[in-house]
């Protein structure tokens, strides 16, 4: 996981749009960098963006902060642990931003943002929003605001706490991992690690262990419900069994033979009952037979006496059918007649409104053309007059562009496109030829830095290598010393006495005794001569990777500047290309070029001008053409209409006189048609008797029909009746051989009742038999399978006894003790360059942590006995040991350390920046947010938070 920017705007003291980006130089390039500005700038407010734009939460708003309400902008209240107090005072919105580089490899930007209502400020605090994007894909990630805090957390690999403990050690909370509990420790050592396995062992185990307790738990409860019958119940119930199903067999057979007999009873009076009514039916069709036979007759003479009729009428039916055919035809003569005298009259009147309009239009385009001409108020104009006109118009247009064509000639003479591309060229090559002077100068210049500071850094390695000579040996005296002033040695030396042999080196002399000084003395000037090496070496070894990194700098600004100084000359013009010279040269040729160009315009502007007027005298031209040709037109036209007219009029009435004489035939032919069939058509006649043919015929053959379908059911009625009356003798022979008849339904209802009885106890019985065996079988078996649970259970208990719980925390701690070695074995290889006199160590059967005090003669003390500065060098080993342990599942590369500096002296703070400084070997970018003077002097690439007027701050990035 890697920081790769921050942005933020208006946001507590800092007001406006600041960014922070680390891809950028001198970002980029700084290994270590420095958040500096005085207190109260904003320095904090960078991680505070950071940790909203990733968590939604920020340090300066702690878990325990006191839930009372604040006045907001109005009568509105919010919270004081609410995370939308940073947005600032006096502004409508504000948002902070974070792009980073995820455990996926991928690029992502997360966006918090928050605004008052219509963006005012003194609009209602609004929610505030997540906006995440890949950069990568662009693509933008969906969900609610609380899934996309659960996305990010997986992206970034650690949660608020564990960001805050690894990557942003906060203000007031630097010491926090240091003494965290036992369970917080183990589940940011498995992220880091990416052993959340064992986690997830002791889980499983307790769940493991749970789930089989419950299914003996269940079984045993199961197998507590079945219930089974004693042996003796079982044999009565077996044997009760087959005696009530000899009963059901007797009891069925008894049921056949009632049922039998009560059927033929049944069977008989249904068709004794069936014989009379069919006997009563013959009767009445009988009598029906008889009504048909004499409804046939009337139907028959109807039909005679139609026939007759129809005879009479048929002569006058064939006039009246020629008349109507006459009249049909002298019809379609008269209507053809009547719509062309209609068509005629309409025509005319059209001619006549045509030839009124195409009037107005003549004169009006007269009236138009004598306006163009001038003339509206003087007599009429000839269409030759009209000609002569509109000719010496056109001559004038000629004329004037003739002139203006050869204005145009001479301004394509100039070659203007030549100019400018002249022009433009040598301007490129002017500003050319004064960036390689520049470039020139200034590569002489770097040329010469380079060489100074070869020089410089050769004096300053030849200087290192004396100086570790010197220190290699001041520090093994410095050792030596001090295992001479060490406290076993101390106790020995006075123990010592004048004359008497020394038992380490058998000496009659010591010179060195407790009474005498020489022994601090020495080891004062020893420890001095260390200190002074010390200083020594490291001013110079930091002085020589300042000029080691400045003589880089150079060489790639003077590789950058041959680049472009090749680059410029490549594009250079030839010297006899356009004149090309040096740059006097140039200046006066442009200067030349730039009269010329001044002419052009003047000529340019003079054509235009003609130009202009030449278009207004075209215009006017092709006027006067369109109105006189209008004119012309509209002459024409008037003449045509007169011509139709005439011929129009005459054409209307001899299509009038036509009309007249069709309509005299047609009523003289309607008059005699009047006088037959009593004025009806004759279809109308001939169908009324078809009609009246039909009805007749259909009555007659209904008649008939009627004949016919009686004596049908009269036949088939005398049938049925001999064969009921043949079943009836047969059914009463059969009741004759039945033991008394009527008495059979009680016989048979008590019959059916004793075999329910009998059938129910025998399905009880079967029941229970049945259940029994099943119970037996499902008893046995689970006892089979609570055996197999049982033993199975018992496992898992003793497993779950010793690294199952439900939190997983048992194995888990276990497991991340051995992880917290190997995180102690990092922090004290950092510790021991930050302070010497302590070591981590861990505390047996645990994950908290204890310091041995080498100067206390390896004295164990607890972490919270530390000071606030001893506290902060060694949270600092432990947070680098962190970022030194990290695996490939989670690879910490940014940290960010917010104050704390300034509980250090100034040799602590010394040795702390340098071991800050050797991190930048191992591509880690540390961020330090501090006001102590020294460490702006010591960081190079500062981010620095300038505190403006009215409590505002700006944020610039030096370096």
């Amino acid at each position: 996981m890697k920081i790769l920017a921050i942005r933020l705007k208006n946001l507590t003291s800092i007001e406006g749009e600041a960014e922070v980006d680390f891809t950028a130089e001198p970002l980029r390039s700084a290994g270590i960098f420095a958040i500096s500005g005085p207190t109260g700038a904003g320095k904090s407010t960078l991680l505070d963006a950071l940790c909203l734009a990733l968590y939604d939460e920020a340090p300066r708003f702690a878990v325990g902060m006191e839930r009372q309400d604040l006045a907001d902008v109005g009568e509105n209240l919010i919270k004081q642990s609410d995370v939308r107090n940073m947005l600032r005072r006096g502004t409508g919105d504000g948002y902070a931003e974070a792009d980073f580089l995820g455990v996926d490899g991928a690029r992502y930007r997360s966006c918090w943002s928050v605004r008052r209502a219509r963006n005012r400020a003194t609009g209602s605090l609004q929610q505030q929003t997540l906006k995440v994007v890949n950069l990568d894909t662009n693509e933008e990630l969906q969900g609610t605001k609380s899934e996309l805090l659960e996305r990010l957390t997986r992206l970034v690999g650690l949660t608020y706490e564990q960001f805050t403990r690894t990557v942003l050690l906060a203000q007031n909370d630097f010491a926090t991992f240091l003494k965290s509990r036992n369970e917080d420790k183990a589940e940011l050592l498995e992220k880091l690690t990416g052993t959340d396995i064992y986690s997830r062992v002791s889980r499983e185990v307790f769940e493991r262990n749970k789930a089989a307790r419950d299914e003996v738990v269940l079984l045993e409860q199961r197998r507590q419900l079945i219930e089974l019958l004693p042996e003796e119940e079982l044999l009565a119930l077996r044997t009760e069994r087959e005696q009530l199903e000899e009963r059901r067999k007797a009891g069925t057979i008894a049921l056949e033979r009632l049922n039998a007999g009560w059927n033929v009873l049944r069977t008989l009076r249904a068709q004794e009952e069936s014989l009379h009514r069919k006997r009563a039916e013959e009767q009445t069709e009988r009598t029906k037979a008889e009504a048909t036979e004499k409804a046939l007759a009337p139907c028959e003479a109807n039909i005679v006496r139609f026939k007759e009729q129809r005879e009479a009428i048929l002569p006058d039916l064939k006039k009246a059918r020629d008349l109507d055919a006459q009249i049909g035809a002298r019809q379609e003569g008269y209507t053809q007649a009547g719509r062309q005298a209609k068509e005629a009259r309409q025509q005319l009147a059209g001619l006549e409104q045509r030839a009124g309009e195409d009037g107005k239009l003549e004169r009006k385009a007269y009236a138009d053309l004598a306006g163009l001409f001038g003339r509206a108020d003087e007599p009429a104009l000839s269409p030759g007059e009209i000609a002569a006109l509109l000719q010496a118009e056109e001559e004038r247009l000629a004329a004037a562009v003739a002139d203006n064509d050869n204005r145009l000639s001479t301004l394509n003479a100039f070659g203007y496109e030549a100019l400018e591309e002249e022009n433009t060229k040598l301007q490129k090559e002017l500003m050319r030829q004064r960036n390689v002077r520049q470039i020139t100068e200034a590569q002489t210049r770097t040329t010469e830095e380079i060489a100074r500071l070869e020089k410089e850094v050769g004096h300053c390695l030849a200087q290192l290598s004396a100086e570790e000579a010197t220190l290699k040996v001041t520090q093994r005296l410095y050792e030596n010393a001090r295992l001479a002033m060490g406290k076993d040695v101390r106790a020995m030396r006075a123990r010592l006495r004048q004359g008497e042999a020394c038992p380490v080196c058998g000496s009659l002399e010591h010179p060195f005794h407790p009474g005498t000084d020489a022994a601090d003395a020495i080891y004062n000037k020893v420890e001095q001569e260390h200190q002074a090496a010390s200083d020594a070496h490291r001013q110079t070894n930091n002085r020589s990777i300042e000029l080691r990194r400045d003589l880089a700098n150079l060489r790639k600004t003077l590789a950058r500047q041959a680049g472009q100084l090749a680059e410029w000359q490549a594009d250079g013009l030839r010297t006899d290309e356009l004149h090309a010279g040096d740059e006097t040269k140039i200046q006066a040729r442009l200067e030349e070029l730039a009269k010329r160009v001044q002419d052009y315009r003047a000529l340019y502007a003079e054509w235009q001008r003609r130009e202009e007027a030449t278009k207004r005298l075209r215009t006017r031209c092709e006027a006067l053409r369109t109105g006189a040709a209008r004119w012309q037109l509209a002459r024409q036209k008037v003449a045509a209409d007169d011509e139709r007219l005439v011929a129009a009029r005459l054409a209307s009435a001899a299509a009038d006189e036509r009309w007249a004489v069709a309509d005299r035939a047609l009523e003289k032919l309607r008059a005699e048609r009047a006088g037959l069939l009593k004025g009806k058509s004759a279809d109308d006649a001939e169908e009324a008797m078809t009609r009246r043919e039909a009805e007749l015929n259909a009555a007659l053959e209904s008649a008939r029909r009627a004949r016919e379908d009686s004596r049908n059911r009269l036949a088939g009625l005398q049938g049925e009746t001999k064969q009921l009356e043949t079943a009836v003798d047969s059914l009463r022979k059969q009741l004759e051989e039945v033991d008394e008849p009527h008495g059979l339904p009680e016989k048979i209802k008590l019959c059916q009742e004793e075999n329910m009885l009998v059938d129910r106890r025998i399905a009880t019985v079967e029941g229970i038999l049945t259940g029994q065996q099943k119970n037996q079988a499902l008893w046995l078996e689970l006892a089979k399978e609570l055996d197999g649970k049982s033993l199975l259970a018992e496992r898992w208990a003793k497993l779950n006894d010793l690294i199952g719980s439900r939190e997983g925390t048992k194995f888990k701690v276990i497991a991340q003790s051995y992880t917290l070695n190997l995180l102690l074995l990092h922090a004290n290889r950092h510790l021991s360059y930050l302070s010497r006199r302590y070591e981590l160590q861990q505390v047996p059967g645990s994950l908290a942590l204890q310091v041995v005090d080498r100067e206390m003669c390896d004295e164990i003390r607890t972490v919270y006995s530390l000071s606030g500065g001893e506290s902060f060098l060694v949270s600092l080993a432990l947070a680098l040991g962190l970022s030194s342990l990290s695996s490939d599942n989670l690879k910490v590369e940014s940290l960010f350390i917010d104050e704390g500096f300034g509980s250090l002296d100034a040799d602590s703070l010394h040795t702390a920046m340098e071991a800050l400084e050797q991190l930048q070997m191992q591509g880690r970018k540390i961020g330090v947010i501090s006001h102590v003077q020294e460490m702006g002097e010591r960081v190079a690439v500062q981010v620095q938070v300038r505190r403006r007027a009215n409590g505002k701050s700006v944020v610039e990035v030096t370096g």
